[in-house]
């Protein structure tokens, strides 16, 4: 049995890609990580993006950036079809994109919509938005960026974190059952401690206690997430990667 090019295997040439959360954190290193193996990027994110459009674009990457709120629909449609016709057909998402607020059991209804609306509905609108095509194209890569805290919960985020990371899990499975015979591979990552902007506000924890004695990177996600979306990872759907240093095993 020949060994198929790495070269051709890995490389996501020809693909265009939406990443969201892209302007800082994991969703930033994966676009990046996306452009540096050929894709075209998107990047999504209610904050400006230009330094991720920078640096993709010094990658010799075709990408460029769209200001928006996610947890929006006729927001996230309008944008994808603009995608469409600037960069072309869709065959890659990276849902990243998402809130951390700090909380206990219960930080009230509106906190708990909010973040659900991000993290959850966010999802949902752009693979809802670009589903269809992926499956008439018989070619859809769809990478949800869930978390450690869809399964053992989370002691310094709020309750509505993790519900929204379980949910997420569940909602990634579901297309990936779905779409398999479509030619859509869903995946879900789940990073552990991750040292990013987002959970800057959280207490840090001690070292000691986490196996591999260090926190995440951004990067660290990255990597698997191109793997997965490239033709590497072609028969692989459904699984719920865990990306976090040894800190939580689980089969």
């Amino acid at each position: 049995m020949s060994a198929l090019p790495v070269s051709r295997n890995a490389s996501l040439q020809g693909h265009v890609a939406i990443v969201t959360g892209a302007a800082r954190g994991i969703g930033a290193a994966a676009a990046l990580a996306l452009a540096e193996a050929g894709a075209s990027v998107a990047v999504f994110d209610l904050l400006a993006a230009d330094e991720t459009v920078a640096a993709a674009t010094a990658r010799g990457a075709a990408c460029r950036g769209w200001q928006l709120d996610i947890s929006h629909e006729e927001a996230v449609s309008a944008a994808v079809a603009e995608v469409v016709a600037a960069l072309g057909p869709v065959s890659i998402i990276v849902a990243a994109a998402g809130v951390m607020p700090a909380g206990a059991v219960d930080s009230g209804i509106r906190q708990w919509r909010q973040v659900l609306s991000v993290n959850l509905d966010g999802a949902r609108h752009l693979v809802a938005q670009c589903y269809p095509a992926m499956a008439a194209r018989h070619d859809g890569r769809i990478v949800l960026v869930s978390s450690v805290a869809a399964r053992q919960g989370g002691l310094l985020a709020g309750s509505e974190y993790s519900a929204s990371k379980g949910a997420l899990l569940s909602f990634g499975r579901h297309i990936a059952r779905n779409g398999a015979a479509h030619g859509v591979r869903c995946n879900i990552v789940s990073p552990g401690v991750i040292e990013t902007a987002m959970n800057a506000h959280l207490p840090k924890p001690d070292l000691q206690t986490l196996p591999a004695r260090r926190l995440g990177t951004p990067e660290d996600v990255a990597g698997p997430v191109v793997f997965l979306c490239s033709d590497r990872a072609n028969y692989i759907t459904g699984i719920d990667l865990p990306i976090n240093g040894g800190q939580l095993f689980y089969p």
